[in-house]
């Protein structure tokens, strides 16, 4: 998915919005915690798009009530549901220090078969990437997507205007990590 940015506001969705027109995206998931619905006062060109994002399995279905998209960490029980459209942060769920011959990347292959089933898109986040572990992290989590051919998307899920890259940025770290 192209021109697509995933961005986490704190009552300062103007702002942000504004900011992702100039940076050249065309769509936009704004990404919530909780269920209440949000008004956008916006009159740009972007697609706008909310969403829900969950930690408890219970929550999908009221999720998917009142959000067009719900969002969910990368845990096994979430990849399961048909009721989940994105995970997030599969590498910085698993804890704990990488082995000598093997990384904790947080997704194997069974996760990546049943994101391909339940047409669940795995989201890397640029914010997460905070030292070489990560990245690599990373490289081994985009391995697994393109050996399954499972649906990616790069984003910055930033929370304020400094916290965003623009299209053109997120397309090069996606090649970067291997994913184009």
């Amino acid at each position: 998915m192209k021109d697509v940015d995933v961005l986490c506001p704190e009552g300062n969705e103007a702002a942000l919005l504004v900011s992702a027109e100039k940076l050249g995206f065309k769509e936009v998931i704004l990404l919530y915690e909780g269920f209440s619905k949000k008004e956008i006062d916006y009159s740009g060109k972007l697609k706008i798009r909310l969403a829900a994002f969950i930690r408890d399995m219970g929550d999908a279905g009221a999720a998917k009530k009142h959000h067009e998209l719900v969002f969910a960490p990368a845990e096994r029980p979430f990849f399961e549901s048909r009721r989940i459209d994105y995970v997030i942060d599969a590498e910085s769920a698993s804890e704990g220090k990488d082995f000598f011959y093997q990384r904790r990347a947080g997704l194997d292959d069974p996760m990546c078969k049943l994101a391909l089933e339940r047409e669940i898109t795995i989201v890397f986040g640029t914010g997460s990437v905070t030292d070489a572990i990560m990245l690599g992290r990373m490289v081994q989590n985009a391995r697994l997507c393109r050996k399954h051919k499972n649906k990616t998307l790069i984003a910055t899920l930033a929370k304020d205007v400094l916290g965003m890259r623009s299209a053109k940025d997120l397309e090069g770290f996606a090649r970067t990590i291997k994913l184009r």
